[in-house]
């Protein structure tokens, strides 16, 4: 037992307390500065699994003890959150891998193509099942600028642009206007 250099002041004894407590009092300070600094930056996400927590907790433990090192080996003095900066800059120079163009999905929206292309004749698509007729929403009805807004079914698409569309005016707009 030591003595913690305090006094009670109701009593006026002085305090002691066991030397393992004296000793991780004395040490405890460098992991309370340690979470005070991650608090700031933490990459922790709202989950409940708790692997991900310590997963994440380790990962800002790896990068605050990184940073330590690096200011005790080069000498610079930057802060933590920069040094985090850099860290992620690099790490994805090294690592980062190119995306690859999509192979399907709807084509982009302002596609010139459909402006300079041969589109006619209009066709009704059938489906390969039961030979009967599919009907959608005209694409210039449903987003025209030019006129009022309508949910106008049509059983006509291009098949070229893979658009429904009304026969009049609808198709010819679509393929001449560039603002239909």
């Amino acid at each position: 037992m030591s003595a913690t250099g305090k006094v009670d002041h109701l009593t006026g004894v002085r305090k002691i307390k066991p030397d393992c407590v004296l000793h991780y009092n004395l040490k405890m300070g460098a992991v309370d500065k340690a979470d005070m600094i991650n608090s700031f930056v933490e990459c922790t996400r709202k989950t409940t699994k708790w692997y991900k927590k310590i997963f994440f907790h380790l990962i800002d433990t790896a990068a605050l003890n990184g940073s330590i090192v690096h200011r005790q080996l080069t000498g610079k003095v930057i802060t933590y959150q920069k040094y985090r900066e850099n860290l992620m800059r690099e790490l994805l120079e090294e690592h980062h891998t190119p995306r690859r163009p999509s192979t399907g999905g709807r084509p982009a929206v302002n596609n010139p193509l459909r402006l300079t292309a041969r589109h006619f004749p209009c066709k009704v698509p059938q489906t390969a099942a039961q030979g009967s007729r599919t009907r959608r929403h005209c694409k210039v009805c449903l987003s025209g600028t030019r006129r009022s807004k309508q949910r106008k079914m049509t059983k006509y698409m291009c098949l070229a642009c893979d658009t429904p569309l009304c026969i009049s005016p609808c198709f010819e707009e679509y393929h001449m206007l560039k603002h239909y």
